[in-house]
């Protein structure tokens, strides 16, 4: 994917720091609200980035044959008389 400094999520949360920084002629009362909103900002990043390598180890692979089903769960499907199968 992109980069997430490209996100227009990550530019907001870096404005609203900018805005809401302390000097020494201010006290900002939002700081606290700008560090809970980076901290679930960071949460929802690492959540989407696991739940991303989830789905590709664990989504399946389309419709599966009979004889590779067997395979996975250890069985083998019998032969039919004459060489079918």
């Amino acid at each position: 994917g992109r980069p997430y400094r490209d996100t227009p999520a990550y530019r907001h949360i870096v404005a609203a720091f900018r805005v809401n920084r302390v000097t020494s002629e201010k006290l900002c009362r939002a700081q606290q609200e700008m560090h809970f909103q980076a901290a679930t900002y960071l949460c929802l990043l690492r959540s989407v980035r696991e739940h991303a390598a989830l789905h590709q180890e664990y989504h399946g692979k389309g419709e599966r044959s009979p004889e590779e089903v067997a395979g996975l769960v250890g069985f083998r499907l019998p032969q039919q008389p004459g060489g079918k199968g």
